[in-house]
């Protein structure tokens, strides 16, 4: 009986510590992680998502997807299907326009400007950076950056890039490195 109880508990600790693993990696931590693709993300959309997932989430009231070298247009059912090498999709999300380059699915790259100073609140890093938040609250999310009108953050896989303008985050940018 008692083996039975101590396999038992043994079983329970290793799901627990298997489960708090697990959820670990996607997850955020206290402080910037450059190797978490979730931290490459803006308003619950993330580099490596794939692209229907990620529209699902955005709803924008408008999107164009078109392959940057052949000029063919797709739509999102398309790509989530893996179609298209390098297409860029223009969406409209309100009054803000969104860039995003997709890959064989996923996402590559993320980028936001142009945000209309009253819509700056509606679009928030995974950190909850907001456009036009100063270069303090930059900092506190993501710690120190190389640059200083641009602020660059590096992963092995990813990039972040923030620009500065009057000290406010004017816009940003997330990358997939090429391999």
């Amino acid at each position: 009986m008692m083996w039975k109880c101590l396999r038992m508990t043994a079983i329970w600790v290793l799901t627990v510590v298997v489960l708090a693993a697990c959820s670990s990696q996607s997850e955020l931590t206290a402080t910037f992680d450059p190797e978490n693709q979730k931290e490459y993300g803006v308003n619950g959309i993330y580099l490596g998502q794939n692209i229907k997932e990620a529209m699902d989430m955005l709803k924008p009231t408008k999107a164009d997807f078109m392959d940057m070298v052949t000029r063919q247009s797709y739509t999102v059912e398309q790509m989530s299907q893996g179609a298209g090498d390098a297409v860029m999709g223009m969406l409209l999300v309100d009054q803000t326009q969104i860039m995003i380059k997709v890959h064989k699915s996923e996402l590559t790259s993320i980028m936001l400007g142009g945000v209309p100073r009253e819509d700056g609140q509606k679009f928030k890093t995974y950190r909850g950076l907001a456009m036009f938040d100063s270069v303090e609250q930059l900092e506190k999310l993501y710690g120190k950056g190389k640059g200083e009108q641009e602020v660059v953050y590096e992963g092995s896989k990813y990039t972040a890039n923030f620009g500065l303008v009057d000290n406010q985050v004017a816009w940003f940018r997330f990358d997939r490195k090429s391999s």
